[in-house]
């Protein structure tokens, strides 16, 4: 009975696991078209979704060079977010493939938290990034340089801890798979 159980348990994490690197893998690759077509749109998207950024302009229709600094800038943590939910398509695979307490998992698992960490201090960085980028065709005296930390980035940062310490209590659950494998 318990044997059943455990197998129709990984038969579920296998399966979930290959949804969940499509899902990665569909993520990763849609971030980038889709910052650079808000940044693209900006000039003729609804006021909802300009709203933070709109006001820090003078003129509220940001030129194309402008918009393109802005793009650059947002790609910053973008670029963190694709490398974040590559490594966790590294993980998926790993669980796809019925590896679950293996080093290869902490190791996958540790720098997932790695990359949760780079992404909250890129997200950090943007927006004075964003800030500047916006307002370069401002005239002078009119730059901003905008500083904050906000709840999405204590959140990443929360997230990259939990992540380091489920990495340690893998490597551990690894290490006593391990030692009961080797057991007679």
């Amino acid at each position: 009975m318990q044997h059943d159980n455990t197998e129709n348990n990984l038969a579920r994490i296998r399966r979930l696991a290959r949804l969940l690197e499509g899902v990665c893998l569909t993520a990763a690759v849609a971030v980038t078209p889709l910052v650079a077509l808000y940044w693209a749109a900006f000039n003729v998207l609804p006021a909802d979704m300009t709203r933070e950024v709109a006001p820090l302009a003078v003129n509220p229709v940001l030129p194309a060079w402008v918009r393109g600094l802005c793009f650059l800038a947002a790609m910053v943590p973008g670029t963190a977010l694709i490398v974040t939910v590559l490594r966790l398509r590294g993980l998926f695979s790993l669980y796809k493939n019925g590896r679950i307490f293996t080093l290869a998992n902490v190791v996958c698992f540790r720098s997932v938290a790695r990359a949760l960490c780079v992404w909250a201090v890129a997200s950090m960085v943007y927006l004075p990034l964003r800030g500047l980028a916006v307002t370069a065709a401002n005239p002078p005296g009119r730059h901003l340089l905008v500083l904050g930390i906000g709840g999405t980035e204590l959140a990443l940062f929360f997230m990259a801890l939990l992540a380091v310490v489920i990495g340690r209590v893998m490597d551990e659950a690894r290490r006593l798979d391990e030692e009961l494998t080797l057991t007679v």
